[in-house]
């Protein structure tokens, strides 16, 4: 998702819909943003609405940067180190902040650390 466009463009588009002097698709590509911005923002400002942005959906992250910082420290510590281990780890270490260890599969793969189920074993050889 990209981030919203600043309540100041969006109060100079609704001042250039309000004057009527331009279409859509002029103010559109005098303020460089698409028509259907343009058309959101006249819909809000005929319906009496706020041009705040809304906050995004979904829910908020779990792991704040601190506890990324905290993950690839504990895997550069000792890179064999296995998500179950890692995960009660971070329990102890975050009390408050209790997570599942599908989240911190998640990390790792954010970080761009891989996790190997069978990273001790030799790959398999022909038969």
């Amino acid at each position: 998702m990209t981030t919203p466009i600043s309540v100041d463009l969006r109060a100079r588009i609704a001042e250039a819909i309000e004057a009527g002097e331009e279409s859509q698709p002029l103010i559109a590509e005098r303020f460089s943003v698409s028509v259907t911005t343009v058309e959101r923002i006249s819909r809000k400002l005929r319906q009496g609405e706020s041009l705040v942005p809304k906050s995004p959906p979904g829910r908020t992250p779990k792991l704040k940067e601190r506890h990324l910082l905290w993950i690839r420290g504990e895997m550069e510590k000792d890179p064999y180190l296995g998500s179950y281990h890692l995960s009660a780890r971070f329990n102890r270490r975050f009390p408050k902040n209790r997570v599942h260890r599908s989240t911190i599969l998640r990390a790792l793969h954010q970080l761009g650390l891989s996790f190997k189920k069978n990273s001790l074993r030799s790959p398999a050889g022909p038969s």
